[in-house]
């Protein structure tokens, strides 16, 4: 009797761990969006398609002008901006962009740059961004290059 109500124990205890232990979804890496307000950034997992790094970069970028849960995710990357080059070398990502990026307002570019930067910087092979427009480096509103950026040059929460 002792015997047999160990065993129930034991089997019973087996099926707690179990049900516990179910098997979360993982991610080759997040992309990141702005949340529905535009006022910060949303993040989802996403598996990669391509195997060479720059095929990764333009996969991943095409896909933050796309999230999945459009009421959560806004696309960081406006539609209407283009991404006109893409270049990488030795852990340095040169992007390119349309003249539409001028009309960014501050807060606009700050979150774009800062989900383009976290999401390209997971992938192997891209340490730091440097954006440009048409085919000017990027500069702050005294006439500096920004220079290229890394994840760890924005704020987390």
């Amino acid at each position: 009797m002792k015997k047999s109500g160990w065993m129930i124990t034991l089997l019973m205890f087996g099926c707690l761990l179990t049900v516990g232990c179910h098997k979360e979804e993982s991610y080759d890496m997040q992309i990141y969006y702005l949340n529905s307000e535009e006022t910060a950034l949303n993040t989802e997992g996403y598996n990669l398609n391509s195997d060479k790094a720059e095929d990764q970069v333009e996969e991943v970028l095409k896909k933050m002008q796309n999230p999945k849960d459009s009421v959560e995710c806004v696309p960081a990357i406006p539609t209407d901006l283009m991404i006109t080059d893409i270049r990488l070398e030795d852990g340095r990502l040169d992007l390119y962009f349309s003249e539409e990026y001028e009309i960014l307002d501050a807060a606009s570019e700050a979150l774009l740059q800062a989900a383009v930067v976290r999401t390209v910087t997971q992938l192997d092979g891209v340490e730091r961004v440097q954006f440009h427009v048409a085919d000017e480096v990027l500069k702050d509103h005294h006439g500096n290059e920004v220079g290229y950026l890394r994840s760890e040059d924005f704020v987390q929460k």
